[in-house]
């Protein structure tokens, strides 16, 4: 069996190959590497990363995702929601084959109003990553912020359309053609007892939004607070919570971020950053189609937020703005790079629900394919409404 291609070592070995080509001493290369892997702003993205994934793996050997989920069924009335609202939930987890949490709830709640598969494998699929675009804790959109060095708050608010835009698509071309059934009364009380539940349970995510963005607290520092809480109040074992935070170390995800931080500081110091916007001005190319289409075709052919993110972000800085960047065209980038990726065949969430749910792959796609026109659509018009009218 042939072993994946490890991304972060090849950025490493592109980041070397750009000082080589850029004629710079192998010892001054070498302290890039070394400059930029220290650098404040490296060591922030790795901590929130490590943190982020010690809290997804938290929530989930805890049981309090499974009692997220739970919950909601007893106080929701319409089944079409009690199809997508843990879809949703999922979705502010930024956890590997994430999809695969809410597939069971999707899958009982689908069978009782007599959903086909690829039905269901959408509206699990799609609903699980409408946060993508803005929620603080995703570490594409964390990487994103670093490297065009801006308050990760900012983008956030610049691309709520897209999150926006993408509820709306999943309303238009998925849960308003399934037809209204309400779910039978429950017992006195019962509601009640399951939305006190809910937020007895979901506190932590709704700790993330109020610290990052009522009190705009470090994302580190949040994420702190909230993991060291939650251990707290699971009054988890020392043995299982040592087991969860080894087992939620990856070497990989953090080779991942440092290479990407190198790559953009290589581009920054060889000065080919100067150069690129005057090819593309002489080859004729209009630049908003190179911040949509070189994200688009990184995200299709790796299925990976992050390998968009930290491709082909440090090459567009010159396009984007390096003193001041155009959070638009941020916003552009991100649209298309996400529309990739959710296209992509190699997109981990799409190939364990198409098998979860054993769906037929092409007709899912007919099912994706126009609403991710629609956010494609509401990218450009953002773009050229604040180009004409902003």
């Amino acid at each position: 069996m042939k072993k994946k291609l490890d991304l972060g070592l090849i950025i490493l070995i592109i980041s070397f190959l750009v000082g080589i080509f850029s004629k710079l001493r192998i010892s001054l290369i070498l302290k890039n590497f070394f400059l930029a892997t220290v650098e404040p702003l490296t060591l922030n993205v790795v901590g929130a990363i490590i943190l982020i994934l010690i809290l997804g793996n938290l929530l989930n050997k805890t049981g309090i995702l499974r009692n997220i989920n739970s919950s909601l069924e007893t106080f929701i009335k319409d089944r079409r929601l009690t199809l997508i609202i843990p879809s949703i939930l999922m979705g502010l987890l930024p956890v590997a084959a994430g999809a695969m949490l809410s597939a069971p709830v999707v899958e009982e709640s689908g069978n009782k109003i007599g959903l086909n598969a690829e039905t269901k494998t959408f509206l699990n699929y799609w609903f699980r990553h409408i946060w993508e675009y803005v929620w603080p804790i995703y570490p594409a959109l964390i990487l994103a912020a670093a490297i065009v060095n801006v308050p990760i708050q900012e983008i956030m608010l610049n691309q709520f359309p897209l999150t926006l835009s993408s509820i709306v698509a999943g309303f238009i071309f998925g849960i308003r053609k399934i037809p209204y059934r309400s779910k039978s009364k429950d017992k006195s009380g019962e509601s009640i007892r399951g939305i006190y539940r809910f937020f007895f349970y979901a506190w932590p995510i709704f700790a993330i939004i109020i610290l990052v963005l009522v009190f705009k607290l470090n994302l580190v520092l949040s994420l702190l607070i909230i993991v060291a809480s939650t251990l707290v109040t699971t009054k988890i074992k020392m043995k299982k919570a040592l087991l969860i935070i080894k087992n939620s170390l990856s070497w990989r995800i953090v080779s991942l971020i440092i290479s990407v931080m190198i790559f953009k500081r290589m581009l920054e110091v060889s000065g080919i950053l100067l150069i690129l916007p005057k090819i593309f001005n002489h080859l004729g190319i209009s630049p908003l189609l190179i911040l949509f289409f070189l994200p688009f075709f990184i995200g299709l052919l790796t299925g990976v937020t992050s390998a968009f993110v930290g491709v082909t972000f440090p090459l567009l800085l010159p396009f984007i703005g390096m003193k001041n960047p155009n959070l638009t065209y941020v916003m552009l980038c991100y649209a298309g790079g996400f529309s990739g990726v959710l296209l992509s065949p190699l997109h981990l969430c799409l190939i364990v629900t198409k098998d979860y749910f054993k769906a037929d792959l092409v007709k899912v796609y007919r099912l994706i394919f126009l609403p991710v026109i629609f956010v494609i659509i509401v990218a450009f018009g953002i773009v050229f409404v604040k180009q004409f009218f902003g």
